[in-house]
């Protein structure tokens, strides 16, 4: 692939300005999108415009143009092909004269970008992140069918297919996109200032949104079936989602001494993981068909030196080197999860040398600065194939 020399100048806007791409995401922006906003905080040589429909009535990070309000009214004008106002000021932004390209979050973002990119005469690179290429293709009947079509068409106009992992990049070309359009990259994480490890004890964290996917139903049983007294070893859930409820009751069923603590901040997260031993997240193939993409949360873990226990499934074998940062088994394998969890809780020396190696390989690998400087290298690339034709 080739890459550009972020130091050449004739990739300076006019009087050495940054140049300016939009960063396409329609709802600005979820709670659990950290992943979006670190990276759109990270650019360095680029300058990022944040459009979308709408923002989320809490933004984690708010768009500079999200034209409809977010109401009722709001979310239903934004599906009809009226309300010529907004898609107006919607091109305006996007076929400004010193907007170099658009770059979308999520294959259905891609989507809601592809006419205002092609009417701009724009390029436009697309991030699929897991359910976008997992979840919705799958749908049965005529919206998986529409979907995947419609999924075709971004191939094939998409400057750029740029894949979270190894794991997306194969599904994308099984889907039917150009091989030689899709490129792995990883986002990376911020970096944290050293935690307080005196305060760690014996114990699980998971962190992640409340549903299916994520498995947290397997790692309860999988703790209910440790021997005493590592049975009774605390359990702490961060995150939040439809299955709170049905989560506490069944930790409360198993006899699972499990703390449940809603959402919780970056700063907050990154301190209950350095108050742990071992991180558990056994992601699995949801009944609607999505998979885990990546798993940036295990490198968030890792950066807390602490080592993983894991199902072997989706992009997770990318983010977690099984015998080396921490442990993967059979996805659906309690028992096997569970005896992971028990090698790792009775062994300290071992977890420390584990997690000690997640933090190296993160610091080395991943961090968000030097992974979005990639990013720019292919934004650079994007742009001067367009100054070349």
């Amino acid at each position: 692939m080739a890459t550009a020399d972020p130091a050449r100048p004739d990739e300076r806007g006019v009087l050495g300005e940054r140049p300016k791409l939009v960063v396409w995401r329609n709802f600005w922006l979820a709670h659990s999108e950290t992943f979006v906003r670190d990276q759109t905080l990270a650019l360095k040589r680029w300058s990022a415009i944040r459009v979308g429909f709408r923002n989320t009535e809490v933004p984690l990070l708010a768009a500079d143009l999200a034209p409809y309000p977010n109401t009722i009214w709001g979310k239903v004008a934004m599906r009809l092909p009226g309300h010529p106002g907004a898609r107006r000021q919607l091109r305006r932004v996007v076929e400004a004269p010193d907007v170099d390209l658009v770059h979308a979050h999520f294959a259905p973002d891609g989507l809601s970008a592809m006419p205002y990119a092609r009417r701009a005469g724009k390029p436009l690179l697309v991030t699929f992140h897991g359910m976008d290429i997992t979840r919705l293709p799958a749908r049965a009947g005529l919206r998986g069918w529409w979907y995947r079509r419609r999924l075709r068409a971004l191939f094939a106009e998409a400057s750029l297919l740029i894949a979270v992992s190894d794991f997306v990049r194969r599904r994308l070309i099984a889907l039917g996109a150009p091989p030689d359009k899709v490129v792995v990259h990883h986002i990376g994480v911020p970096p944290r200032a050293p935690s307080d490890h005196s305060r760690r004890q014996p114990g699980i964290v998971f962190v992640g949104r409340l549903v299916p996917k994520k498995g947290v139903g397997d790692l309860l049983h999988a703790v209910a079936a440790l021997p005493e007294p590592l049975r009774s070893i605390p359990v702490t859930i961060v995150g939040y989602g439809p299955l709170a409820a049905t989560l506490q009751e069944l930790a409360r069923t198993l006899g699972v001494n499990a703390r449940f603590t809603g959402m919780r901040t970056s700063a907050e997260i990154a301190s209950e993981l350095a108050s742990h031993t071992v991180f558990c997240g056994p992601s699995r193939v949801a009944p609607d068909g999505d998979c885990e993409g990546f798993g940036l949360v295990f490198l968030e873990a890792a950066q807390q030196s602490l080592p993983s226990v894991a199902y072997d499934h989706g992009g997770v074998a990318e983010a977690v080197l099984d015998g080396i940062t921490g442990w993967l088994v059979n996805e659906g394998d309690v028992s096997a999860l569970s005896k992971r969890l028990e090698q790792l809780l009775n062994d300290p020396e071992l977890a420390a040398k584990m997690g000690h190696a997640g933090q190296r390989r993160v610091a080395a690998e991943f961090s968000i600065d030097s992974q979005t400087a990639k990013l720019e290298l292919l934004y650079d690339r994007a742009k001067r194939h367009v100054l070349l034709t």
